[in-house]
């Protein structure tokens, strides 16, 4: 991170104990309202810094990470690569480390594999290294970041990796990005305060004073900008253009791919199959002639969601001497996801590893008064057909968690829980596990991707026929985002409710967002088409509307 000189801020830089800690308000904004302004004020200080935000709500103990120590940027290359091999699919690792004078940026190609073993040595070594662990001691306590990795893993690699002679296509941005943040924020204790963090941080040299000594100056500066504000995230800001997506799939091209699918599940291929589709669209061109970013709508659509496992990811490109492209954001990752995928957890005493994953299967939507809603949830509670799909998928997870569990930990304490949201209500199940004693909650992780509830099951044979009938990569739609503690804590969504926006190779930035549902036997093809709409109607509602930003 270049740093540009600073005067000296009253903090101590050196030392930042949970006693100096430096904390601000900034306003009393959200952290939806508050990341599009803290991203657009990183950047216009330090354009050409690897400013690569990250945002989790993480069922409401938020983080935001600001600067990667290191990060690694994974993506599909083609087959006659430097040191290919038979043995497995090679991919772009892009490894960018730090740095005050400039980021260190190193490219190989690697099996997924073994970057699965790399980032497991890595966290290993820094687990050793921990002098501060946090683990918890009630398993049902909600976990937090507090020093680890962050980022997301595509749909397309895991379902490439599960099933490599399907060669399931790879969508033209990053297959999986995940950074090492030991410079990010948390809420403090102060009302709507957050507090900066650094954990882990080599505080001795001079070159790391630096950086976080102009880091809290721009922080300083920017919480006098936002609290001299009366409305500090309205004023001055024009609304927004409205993004309108249109349906990629029309309704007959959706019964099509509905009759092949129910054509599988009658030969026996699968029991279940999850059958998604797209809308598309492109971001306006602002004032400046740039394009409008999909993080400008993230405060309008959390609003709308509150969506426990909400997400922001961004990257931009790199040149050679490892400087961003004047700010622009080439791939940016914005979830409104309200599915867990996988809990991890470590006991105080024993240092035993938990696991807890929460599928969804089963949706009915909100009902326009109270008793049309009760009406609706006491519909799904009853739905034979919506027990089906999610005890099939319960039954998968805990296939995939033996694999890894101790013998006999696998358990279902709750099954077919209704956890209702803005827009729908779910049928929920819970599964829980304690892991071997050698086995490392990343390889769970990674093993068990892609999820069962977005895959089908059997899952193998399910995203062979997922990646025939939809006839596009889904990127990273259906993966999963969160974060996983050095000490192999963590938490981690399944990216459904998700948009992504890519540049393309006309300059305009592209926007898709996906919605889908499991197809048994039983499934009535006009019913999954309405439950897509119904579990994506309030985002695009959201999105087209001008006044979003209000």
């Amino acid at each position: 991170m270049p740093v540009k000189n600073h005067k000296n801020t009253e903090q101590t830089v050196s030392a930042l104990s949970p006693a100096t800690q430096p904390s601000w308000r900034f306003g009393g904004l959200t952290a939806a309202e508050l990341l599009p302004l803290l991203q657009q004020y990183l950047i216009a200080q330090q354009a050409e810094a690897n400013w690569q935000l990250v945002w989790l709500n993480n069922d409401g103990r938020s983080v935001i990470g600001l600067l990667p120590k290191v990060s690694w940027s994974v993506y599909g290359c083609a087959e006659n690569t430097p040191d290919s091999n038979e043995q497995a699919a090679l991919y772009q690792v892009r490894k960018t480390c730090r740095d005050a004078v400039h980021n260190d940026i190193t490219v190989t190609y690697r099996s997924y594999n073994d970057w699965q073993d790399e980032l497991i040595s890595y966290s290993q070594t820094y687990d050793a290294n921990n002098e501060n662990p946090e683990p918890v001691s009630d398993l049902n306590e909600k976990p937090s970041y507090h020093h680890g990795l962050i980022g997301f893993i595509s749909y397309d690699i895991a379902a490439h990796e599960l099933s490599p002679a399907a060669h399931i296509e790879l969508a033209t941005q990053p297959c999986a990005i995940l950074g090492h943040y030991d410079i990010y924020l948390t809420p403090s204790d102060k009302e709507n305060g957050w507090r900066l963090n650094t954990l882990g941080l080599n505080t001795a040299s001079e070159a790391t004073d630096a950086t976080l000594s102009a880091l809290i100056s721009y922080l300083d500066t920017l919480e006098h900008q936002l609290s001299s504000r009366n409305k500090p995230s309205h004023d001055n800001k024009p609304p927004l253009a409205p993004l309108i997506l249109n349906e990629r799939w029309h309704k007959n091209d959706y019964q099509r791919a509905f009759a092949k699918t129910q054509e599988y599940l009658q030969q026996g291929d699968c029991y279940q199959i999850n059958l998604t589709q797209a809308w598309h669209g492109c971001l306006a061109h602002n004032d400046n002639h740039n394009s409008s970013k999909l993080i400008d709508y993230l405060p309008a659509l959390h609003r709308n969601t509150k969506a426990p496992f909400a997400g922001y990811l961004q990257i931009s490109h790199l040149d050679r001497e490892g400087h961003a492209n004047k700010g622009e954001s080439d791939f940016e990752l914005l979830s409104c996801s309200p599915e867990l995928f996988f809990t991890f957890t470590k006991e105080t005493n024993t240092g035993k590893h938990h696991i807890r994953t929460k599928p969804i299967k089963g949706t009915m939507p909100r009902g326009l008064n109270t008793v049309q809603d009760n009406a609706y949830k006491q519909q799904l509670i009853d739905s034979e057909k919506d027990r089906a799909e999610n005890v099939m998928i319960v039954d998968l997870l805990r296939n995939d968690l033996g694999k890894y569990a101790k013998i006999g930990s696998v358990k279902v304490p709750q099954l077919f829980a209704i956890e209702t949201f803005s827009n729908v209500h779910h049928m929920v199940s819970t599964i829980t596990a304690e892991l071997k004693a050698d086995t490392h909650p990343l390889a769970v992780l990674f093993g068990s991707l892609p999820a069962g509830s977005i895959t089908g099951t059997p899952k193998k044979r399910a995203v062979e026929i997922i990646s025939e009938l939809e006839t596009a990569p889904r990127g990273a739609y259906c993966g999963t985002m969160g974060y996983m503690n050095f000490d192999g804590s963590g938490q981690w969504n399944v990216l459904i409710r998700t948009l992504q926006a890519t540049n393309s190779l006309n300059g305009d930035r592209q926007v898709s967002l996906w919605a889908g549902g499991g197809i048994t036997v039983a499934s009535d093809c006009d019913a999954e088409y309405q439950e897509c709409l119904d579990k994506v109607g309030n985002l695009l509602s959201v999105l087209a509307d001008n006044s979003a930003s209000k």
